[in-house]
């Protein structure tokens, strides 16, 4: 389903800006004159005119500076306000068109902004970025201990200082993007699971380590590395880089069974205020 979408600031119900007045006001900035700017956007001067006078006396502070014509013509600028107004539009347009993108994927969460930037805007030189909802932060001396539930019911385990969850205030319920490096993921088979308990995602207190049951989608490798993606949900997946000579990577197929195991203190939580 495509939806079109204009994007209308208004002020006590009364329209304050619309596409065609932002754009008069980037073309003002580009031309320095009101009059080649209404040229550039396609409208009269006296529409122009009336836009500019109707923004400025709605506005708390003024968009556009006029000086009077001389011997060396008139001219017109954007206040830093008027350009304030504008990037801030710009930037509501990209929200709006992520909304709408958002809507035909069905791995994007709507229900989160955080979630919506995590799947179609949010680049990180992390390799995994994966969105999830805190479910309990176990409080230590120094550290916590964040338990985040990714799609799908699994769970993935952060290590932070304590510092850092209040800094972010994180609490349960809140929504996080957990980043994780490739090469701070090992990749195992189910046979060195601890605990002997190969059909479930664990955190294994003792070494720190989260475990994270997937089934292998791709293998790639060069002379001194192997890359392993594994799938874990419908919509999530993991990817690990890894050494050539190691040994549960031998005899990997695609579509095994097998676990992502990376440390905690490895895991960055990334939030919205």
């Amino acid at each position: 389903m495509d939806f079109d979408a204009t994007l209308t600031l208004s002020q006590q119900g009364k329209m304050f800006a619309n596409p065609r007045r932002i754009a008069l006001l980037k073309a003002i900035a580009s031309s320095g004159s009101i009059s080649q700017g209404a040229k550039l956007a396609g409208i009269s001067y006296k529409a122009a005119f009336d836009a500019v006078k109707e923004m400025n006396h709605q506005s708390e502070l003024p968009l556009i500076e006029s000086e009077k014509g001389g011997k060396g013509g008139g001219g017109a600028s954007l206040t830093n306000h008027g350009q304030r107004l504008v990037q801030m539009y710009e930037l509501l347009e990209q929200i709006q068109s992520m909304g709408l993108e958002a809507l035909n994927d069905e791995s994007v969460p709507l229900h989160s902004l955080l979630g919506v930037m995590s799947k179609l805007s949010l680049q990180t030189s992390a390799r995994n970025q994966l969105f999830g909802t805190i479910e309990q932060i176990e409080n230590h001396a120094l550290h916590d201990l964040i338990t985040v539930v990714l799609q799908g019911g699994i769970k993935l385990t952060a290590t932070i200082t304590h510092g850092s969850t209040v800094r972010l205030n994180l609490h349960q319920g809140k929504d996080v993007v957990a980043l994780i490096k490739g090469p701070a993921i090992d990749i195992k088979l189910p046979s060195s699971m601890p605990e002997a308990q190969p059909d479930q995602d664990t955190y294994d207190t003792t070494s720190g380590h989260n475990w994270i049951m997937g089934r292998v989608k791709a293998i790639d490798a060069d002379d001194n590395s192997v890359e392993v993606t594994l799938t874990l949900n419908q919509n999530d997946e993991i990817c690990a880089l890894i050494d050539k000579g190691s040994e549960d990577v031998t005899g990997l197929n695609i579509g095994d069974e097998a676990y992502a195991v990376f440390p905690s203190a490895q895991v960055i939580l990334a939030t919205l205020s």
